[in-house]
């Protein structure tokens, strides 16, 4: 093939215009660090395409602050890697050309944390960016045209370093590559969203190469040359994915970034779909599609409307010689292709049947191994349902035939046929449990499920009743009456017999429970009686009377009614605050509604102690009773009043979140703290008191902890001396809660 192509590329070396290429070192000034980005310009430079095209090529990389179109204007590079904002830097005193485009699709995207709940540009209004305006941002202005958003309701500051800065909290979100810096938030543990310009119609060019208007005419061969390399070069890199990422690791400073291997083979898929070499030809540019984007500036003040793309495309000097020759050119390339024609088709028969050949040799080896490993699998299946005690079965209840598998026929009382005539097989259903059955049957009929699962009772041939759990389908799925099912018995006989034995036990404590409560109410109120008689009685008396012997007896007498008075009433208050069943009822509650109410209801206390509370809730909503939710924030607001530093002016942070359908509430102070290495057994336990200079009886916790976990939740704290206390309540929410 290569001997039809000689002449031809002959003829047309020979018309072209002979340019030296200068041997002086190409300076090449990549737009960032060394990554897979750039991986066509080291494939071309190792691998000797630019030595090939006779040039001398040095890649600077780049990096923050680092500007390539400054960098060309200045002279310290002659060939530079930039985005299409470079149509912005083209002045008539300092005229740029754009050479070759190579990716067909901007990669910039907006990234913001997963929690920060940005899913499209409205979402960013009145938010905090990192942005160059150099890089990135104008193509997101031109988003925010077409949705109709003024770009100033967006705060844009500038981006110093990579990404991870929003990590930080420098920003709501950041303008960056989406080859690289989402999988290095993920490396961090962080989820991301993303806002891409092509989901929004606009659909700009990634990365394009470009040099000063001068330096691409002054020698148009070394131009032309620079580009058959680059270009050559993107190919290779595309076809030896690994042995350019093995190159690149070796560059320096690749490895103190944090790439390894994994990162550059993600980035290397993420700059192919950009690139779309199996789409588009690598380096194509269409004078159209750049017209459009100079437009979209225009629109937004940032392009002069008398800007033009008038000798902005670079334009090889022998494609304007080579124009008349294009007849000539045609006709030699339809008689070449002719020739191809008959040479690849002939090649192509010829591969084609060695091809199939190797195939149907493959196929034949691939089916011997199925059907060995089909057999192992089979006898494995055997096993595992011998051992697990299932049955199978099928059965046409039209036909009334069936199939049960042998240990279950032995269990039933029938002997084992592999198909057994005029069998219905509810005749094995106890007579309590057929109108289960029946249904499962009828509901399966009406096709109101593809599976059906219920739970009977068999009768053994022994007289013995067996509980079984029984799953069916229809055998065909071709088969709309669905007369024909199969299906598995499994033998759940000791699960159920455990479960009543589970209900009843859980029956006669909850019996038990129930008059253990009544029993405390009654006594505590019928004890209560006799103890105001004696108070009143201790009123009446006179102690003036009484000599000092027998004062010092009826103060302690006194002090000893006193206490038993407040056990009593804590006794009472304990009991009246078990939760009834008609107030577990739970409904969507808003938390910070809530939490003001409390907060007002604290206010004269929380003045007093000087006291500042913040509210920053991720959640608002929360499936709860609200009367216990206030309950709780009220009692964990008083402790942080009651326990504040003498120090310090109190301090209160409420937080919530959602994690794992969970919506976790956190109430932190900078109070007294508790010494959780002597104390932790003892946080909410009844009578428990940390510090006792401050008010409290110590049943406060004890009863919060009882109606959090009453209801389904959980309570811990953290906390250390003189360091404050966080008390973190977990409310379990149902799945279909929109939050």
């Amino acid at each position: 093939m290569r001997f039809l192509l000689a002449p031809l590329i002959l003829f047309v070396f020979l018309l072209k215009p002979s340019y030296a290429i200068k041997k002086d070192t190409l300076k090449l000034q990549l737009k960032w660090r060394h990554q897979f980005q750039f991986a066509g310009y080291y494939a071309a430079l190792i691998k000797g395409y630019y030595k090939e095209e006779g040039l001398n090529v040095e890649l600077i990389p780049g990096g923050p602050n680092i500007s390539p179109v400054q960098e060309i204007l200045k002279g310290n590079a002659d060939i530079g890697v930039f985005d299409p904002n470079v149509v912005l830097r083209n002045t008539k005193e300092k005229p740029l050309v754009v050479l070759s485009t190579i990716m067909q699709s901007s990669p910039y995207v907006i990234i913001s944390l997963k929690r920060k709940n940005i899913l499209k540009p409205s979402d960013l209004i009145g938010k905090t960016i990192l942005a160059d305006q150099d890089q990135g941002w104008n193509i997101f202005k031109a988003v925010l045209l077409k949705e109709g958003i003024k770009s100033d309701l967006i705060d844009v500051i500038p981006r110093k370093n990579d990404s991870e800065e929003i990590a930080e909290g420098k920003a709501d979100a950041v303008v960056t590559y989406i080859t690289t810096q989402p999988q290095r938030l993920q490396k961090l543990g962080l989820s991301v969203n993303m806002i891409r310009p092509v989901e929004y119609g606009v659909d700009f060019y990634g990365d394009v190469i470009f040099t000063t208007k001068s330096f691409a005419y002054e020698n148009p061969e070394r131009t032309d040359a620079f580009i058959r390399a680059t270009l050559k070069g993107w190919e290779y890199a595309f076809e030896h994915e690994d042995e350019l990422i093995d190159y690149i690791l070796t560059l320096p400073g690749v490895k103190n970034y944090g790439n390894n291997r994994a990162f550059l083979k993600i980035e290397a898929q993420q700059v192919k779909k950009l690139v779309m070499p199996d789409l588009v030809q690598i380096g194509h540019m269409n004078i159209g599609r750049w017209q459009y984007m100079l437009q979209i500036y225009q629109q937004l003040g940032i392009a002069d409307k008398k800007v033009s793309l008038k000798d902005f495309i670079y334009n090889s000097e022998d494609e304007r010689l080579n124009k008349w020759l294009k007849p000539i050119v045609y006709a030699a390339i339809a008689a070449f292709i002719i020739i191809v024609v008959i040479v690849v088709i002939n090649w192509q028969l010829r591969k084609l049947v060695k091809t199939k050949t190797a195939e149907l040799s493959a196929e034949i080896e691939n089916r011997k191994s199925a059907e060995l490993s089909a057999k192992r699998n089979e006898e494995k299946l055997k096993l595992a349902i011998k051992s697990a005690n299932i049955g199978i079965w099928d059965w046409d209840v039209i036909n009334k035939k069936a199939f049960i598998s042998r240990d279950w026929c032995e269990m039933l009382g029938i002997d084992y046929q592999p198909s057994l005539n005029k069998a219905n097989l509810l005749d094995f259903v106890h007579p309590d449990d057929k109108i289960i059955a029946l249904k499962s049957f009828k509901e399966f009929k009406r096709g109101n499920k593809k599976r059906q699962i219920f739970q009977v009772r068999l009768k053994l041939k022994n007289g013995e009743v067996l509980h079984v759990m029984i799953s069916f389908t229809a055998n065909n799925y071709t088969d709309k009456l669905r007369n024909k099912v199969s299906g598995i018995v499994i033998n759940i006989d000791k699960i159920r017999r455990k479960e009543f034995q589970l209900i009843k036990v859980s029956e006669e404590l909850m019996r038990s429970n129930n008059e253990l409560k009544k029993f405390a109410y009654i006594t505590s109120h019928n004890l209560r009686a006799p103890i105001v008689n004696i108070e009143a009685l201790f009123g009446m008396l006179n102690v003036d009377t009484l000599n000092p012997e027998d004062l010092v007896i009826v103060n302690h007498i006194k002090a000893s009614i006193d206490k038993l008075s407040g056990v009593l009433n804590d006794l009472i208050e304990i009991v009246s605050h078990e939760i009834k069943s008609e107030e577990k009822c739970s409904t969507n509650v808003n938390i910070e509604e809530v939490c003001v109410r409390v907060i007002n209801s604290l206010e004269s206390k929380l003045v007093k102690a000087h006291a500042k509370v913040k509210l920053e809730l991720d959640v608002n909503t929360l499936f709860y009773p609200e009367k216990y939710l206030e309950s709780a924030v009220f009692c964990l607001l008083s402790n942080a009043i009651n326990y504040k530093s003498n120090h310090l002016n109190l301090e209160i942070h409420i937080t919530s979140q959602l994690i794992n359908n969970d919506v976790v509430l956190k109430v932190k102070d900078n109070g007294l703290g508790i010494d959780l290495k002597k104390n932790a057994g003892k946080m909410f336990g009844l009578y428990q008191r940390f510090h006792q200079h401050t008010e409290g009886r110590g049943i406060g916790l004890f009863i919060l902890k009882s109606h959090v976990e009453s209801l389904g939740g959980s309570i811990e704290v953290e906390s250390e001396p003189n360091k404050g206390a966080t008390f973190i309540l977990r409310f379990p929410q149902p799945e279909s809660l929109e939050m």
